[in-house]
């Protein structure tokens, strides 16, 4: 993640004014997981989601560019807190998963990094594992808003976002030979106040060879 962008999110998580409670995605996909399972958590904000999977008995680790976010953890849980580029992340190479989480994560990178990062989470996947994945679409309200900077990416917000294709994510995903489980998309999967972004939900298992 570019520096501009870590210092965006920095001061945004420094005001710790972020949501805490989990998201209702991380509530959706809690029921598709086991205790005592290894997760990753990639792109994990304040950690509220992780910290919602350690307690229903999930081992997590969780990964974010920004030391101000990690720093919002509850430092008496057990989980392993990584200030680190969660697409470079070594945590994605040493060590195999259960379940990869990334919400709205794959909608703040570039194309190129979600190129090189899903094949990553996919090797990361134990057989049987779970890929579950929730980001912006091209169906969003907020798609074409701000400066162009690419395909459906935009500068806006002080921030950068890039908008998902469904059928192309879904697509790519299978080419990489992930089985798709479930997918979803809405705009009402996360509403805040006026603010209702259209979202894929997608849960993908890694098959059992």
């Amino acid at each position: 993640m570019q520096a501009k962008e870590i210092q965006y999110w920095n001061q945004y998580y420094g005001k710790d004014a972020a949501v805490k409670p989990p998201s209702d995605f991380a509530k959706v996909v809690v029921e598709h997981m086991e205790k005592d399972k290894q997760l990753i958590d990639l792109g994990c904000g304040n950690g509220r989601d992780s910290m919602f999977f350690c307690k229903n008995g999930i081992k997590v680790t969780a990964v974010n560019s920004s030391q101000a976010a990690i720093e919002l953890f509850d430092k008496s849980m057990p989980i392993l807190a990584l200030c680190d580029d969660f697409v470079e992340t070594n945590a994605l190479k040493c060590m195999e998963y259960d379940y990869c989480y990334a919400r709205w994560s794959i909608h703040a990178i570039s194309k190129v990094q979600q190129d090189k990062i899903l094949p990553n989470i996919y090797n990361a996947l134990k057989a049987g594992g779970l890929f579950f994945s929730e980001s912006r679409t091209i169906n969003d309200v907020k798609c074409g808003q701000g400066t162009p900077l690419g395909e459906n990416e935009y500068y806006a917000d002080q921030h950068y976002r890039r908008f998902l294709d469904p059928a192309a994510f879904i697509a790519q995903l299978k080419d990489i030979g992930f089985e798709i489980r479930h997918v979803d998309e809405s705009d009402k999967f996360s509403v805040m106040g006026d603010d209702s972004p259209t979202l894929i939900r997608v849960i993908a298992k890694k098959p059992i060879v």
